[in-house]
């Protein structure tokens, strides 16, 4: 075909595609990659030059999570830990506000140490700061380990002012917090073993991604 000639046809517009410089943007809308592009423009060429067209596949419009969907903890009367396996309870906790104050949500997710997930936990809690939200978060999953008998909890939070008032190195100031700070002290000491641990927001998104579905309704 003449470089600049207006494609006549479906096969001379899959051949100009084809030779394009720069398919990304296509290949982005297409949820492929810019090679395997090109090799189905090629092999869908081929079929119109042999008279059998090959229908393009349908772009699916649903987004699959990323995280597996888990049994919420307030519906397990039964600590979700196995027979087999670690005894300890890792709960990563995650609070969420939308304005600070503003519409606010928590999320947690309970693993065994060593092993699966096991359940969740997502809420709407209605007003909150971000700092309430976290605290929430915590006391909400603590009170589930407790009603469950765990004895030893390991905590991951993303907070580091939560981790760290938790631990001890930092004091409560703030009044709106005491309470929610003692309600998790309280529920610690039922625990054989309690620690506390901060970690990066990157290693905390399935407990983000619970309380932001809450927040949105879902």
């Amino acid at each position: 075909m003449t470089p600049g000639k207006t494609p006549e046809t479906l096969a001379d517009l899959l051949r100009t595609l084809e030779r394009s410089e720069d398919l990304r943007p296509l290949a982005r809308e297409c949820g492929v990659s810019v090679r395997e592009l090109r090799r189905r423009l090629s092999r869908w060429r081929r079929d119109l030059d042999q008279g059998e067209p090959t229908p393009a596949p349908a772009k699916s419009t649903a987004k699959k999570s990323e995280f597996e969907e888990l049994p919420m903890a307030a519906a397990l009367d039964e600590c979700p830990l196995p027979d087999e396996g670690s005894a300890v309870l890792e709960v990563y906790t995650d609070g969420a506000s939308r304005g600070n104050p503003g519409p606010a949500a928590i999320g947690a997710v309970f693993r065994q140490k060593g092993g699966p997930a096991l359940c969740a936990l997502g809420e709407s809690i209605g007003r909150a700061t971000n700092n309430q939200a976290e605290y929430q978060a915590v006391v909400a999953a603590l009170g589930h380990c407790d009603r469950w008998g765990v004895a030893r909890v390991h905590l991951f939070v993303d907070s580091e002012l939560v981790a760290r008032q938790l631990t001890g190195a930092y004091r409560v100031k703030s009044q709106d917090l005491r309470p929610l700070y003692q309600q998790a002290q309280h529920l610690a000491r039922n625990f054989k073993e309690f620690r506390v641990r901060h970690v990066p927001r990157a290693k905390n998104t399935h407990a983000d991604h619970l309380a932001n579905l809450a927040l949105d309704g879902r």
